[in-house]
Order: structure tokens, then C-alpha cells, then sequence
């Protein structure tokens, strides 16, 4: 903007509004002191007799016409210049690309303009990137572990990044048994139960091939009654049953009934030791066994039942 010239200046130099001298005027100027001088009285006649008056209209009349056809004629050569049809496409074509906001119409689609190299691009972009594959480090395809509810949690574990572990009975992974979104790549699966499981990582990365473990049946507790003996007698009352202990038991029952429904058992007796004393068991004929409460299994495991008479 600030190189730009003054128009003021070309403004002010046109023939019709310029301060400029007026070129007819000064011919008139001049022909008028060759032909008159300085004699007034020649002058003052001219005025007198009103001939120079008509002649001077006459002549003001025709400079005047002269003027405004120049006038007219210059006007026009601008309009015509102006909208010279030469110049309009070139108007046209370059206003809407100085235009800020405004987008040049999308270029005619050929081999050029679209290169080929363009279309993986795009869909590089659309597919998220790969943190590498996942790969399953824990516990070992095919393994196996007991359950026992002493010990720790099972612990799975892969590389690849955070993701979700999928577990299922079936080597499909359908129907699926438990699914877990995992922030980090470990899981600790809390006493899965016994059966054979299937397990898979799933993340952004893709999916790891399905691996299998075996969680096989808690181990029971070793326990064995030694009195009274199969088939022998004891008190109702002050009677002492004995057994021998396993490790990982919590407490031991003995247990008297009449009939084959042990969902409620007629008497209960419980001992953290290894023996305990029966009190107010009537006299008759019973069957008798021995639970003890496992904290490997988290339940009671029970002996076989034996006859015994009570006295």
C-alpha cells in the first residue's frame, strides 16, 4: 500500500479540473493582444459598437463545444478502455484467489493430480499403529497348577502392552467365560477353578493366539478316624471319638445321624485337635463320620461313613 502512487496527482492533472492553463484561453489571449495592442480607444469603440460582444459569444461558443466534445470523446475512450472485454476473465480469475477464506475450485482429477502413492497414506492413517506383537510369556501353554486357596493367585503374563485377557472353557474362546481389561500386562486371576481354561490377550496391537492351563482338583486333607473302631460301641456320654490330623485344616467335626440325610446331621461335635468328647447322645444305633473344614480346598472333606453303636 505504501508503494503505491499518488493519485491525487494524476487527479489534479486533468484537462477539466486541473489548475493547469487552459490552452484555449491562452490562444485566445494571444491573438487577441497581436490583433488589438494597447489602443484603448480602438478598444473602446469595439465595446461601443458591441461587435467584439457578438464575436466574443460566437467564439466562446465554439471553444465550449470544442471542450465538451473533447470532453465526451475522452469519457468515452476511458469506458470503452474500461471494459475492454480483454481484461475481464483475467479480473475474474484472479479476485477469488486474493479473496481470504475462499477455496480455488478443486483442479480437473488426472492421473497426475492423484498419485497413486497418496491412497496407502490414507490408510495408514486410518489403521492404528502396531505396539508390536503380543506375545504370551506366563504361565506355559498346556500348564498346570492345583487348587489351593492357601497359595497366591495365578498369575498371567505377555508383552505387547496393556490390553484385555479373555478366558473360556472352550479352545473356540466362544462362549467366553470371563473378559478384563487389564492397565498394565500382568493379570492375577484369583483361584480359577478346576477344569481346563483357554486365555487370550486382546490390544490396538491385535489379538495372541489362544493358550491353554489346566487347574486341576484341590488335594485332600488327610484324615482318618481311630476310635471307636468300625462297628464298635461308645458312650453317649463322655464317649471320646480320635482321628488323625492334616496339615491345612482349619477344625474338625464329628458328626452322628440316624438317617442318610446329612444336609442336617441329628449331633455335631468340634475340635480343633484331634480328638472329641460326645455328651448327651441317646443310646441306639448311629452311622459316624469325620469333616474336616480344608483351607486348601475352602470346604469340608469328609471320611466314610461307619457304623457305630452308641451305648
Amino acid at each position: 500500500m505504501n508503494s503505491a502512487p499518488n493519485q491525487s496527482n494524476n487527479l489534479n492533472s486533468h484537462p477539466a479540473t486541473g489548475t493547469q492553463a487552459n490552452p484555449f484561453t491562452a490562444d485566445l489571449k494571444g491573438e487577441f493582444t497581436s490583433n488589438f495592442g494597447t489602443n484603448t480607444n480602438a478598444v473602446s469603440q469595439i465595446f461601443k459598437d458591441g461587435s467584439f460582444a457578438d464575436q466574443n459569444r460566437t467564439r466562446n461558443i465554439v471553444i465550449g463545444a470544442i471542450v465538451v466534445l473533447a470532453l465526451v470523446g475522452g469519457g468515452w475512450y476511458f469506458m470503452t478502455d474500461a471494459a475492454d472485454p480483454a481484461d475481464e476473465p483475467v479480473a475474474e480469475e484472479v479476485a477469488p484467489a486474493s479473496e481470504p477464506g475462499l477455496e480455488a475450485a478443486p483442479p480437473v482429477a488426472t492421473p497426475a493430480a492423484t498419485p497413486v502413492a497418496e491412497t496407502p497414506a490414507v490408510e495408514a492413517a486410518a489403521t492404528p499403529a502396531a505396539s508390536g506383537s503380543i506375545t504370551l510369556t506366563a504361565p506355559e501353554n498346556g500348564a498346570s497348577l492345583a487348587y489351593d486357596e492357601t497359595q497366591g493367585s495365578a498369575t498371567f503374563s505377555w508383552e505387547g502392552g496393556p490390553g484385555t485377557i479373555v478366558f473360556s472353557r472352550h479352545s473356540s474362546m466362544k462362549p467366553e467365560t470371563m473378559r478384563v481389561k487389564v492397565s498394565g500386562a500382568t493379570y492375577a486371576f484369583h483361584h480359577p477353578w478346576p477344569g481346563q481354561w483357554f486365555w487370550k490377550i486382546e490390544n490396538d496391537a491385535g489379538m495372541s493366539e489362544p493358550r491353554s492351563f489346566t487347574v486341576s482338583a484341590p488335594v485332600r486333607r488327610s484324615v482318618a478316624l481311630t476310635a471307636p473302631a468300625p462297628s464298635g460301641a461308645i458312650a453317649g456320654t463322655g464317649g471320646v471319638v480320635s482321628w488323625t490330623g492334616d496339615k491345612g485344616v482349619a477344625y474338625y467335626r464329628v458328626e452322628l445321624n440316624q438317617g442318610d440325610d446329612w444336609s442336617n446331621p441329628q449331633f455335631k461335635f468340634s475340635s480343633s485337635g484331634s480328638q472329641a468328647q460326645l455328651n448327651a447322645v441317646p443310646a441306639g444305633s448311629y452311622s459316624m463320620r469325620l469333616g474336616a473344614f480344608s483351607e486348601v480346598s475352602g470346604r469340608w472333606e469328609y471320611t466314610a461313613v461307619t457304623p457305630v453303636t452308641v451305648q
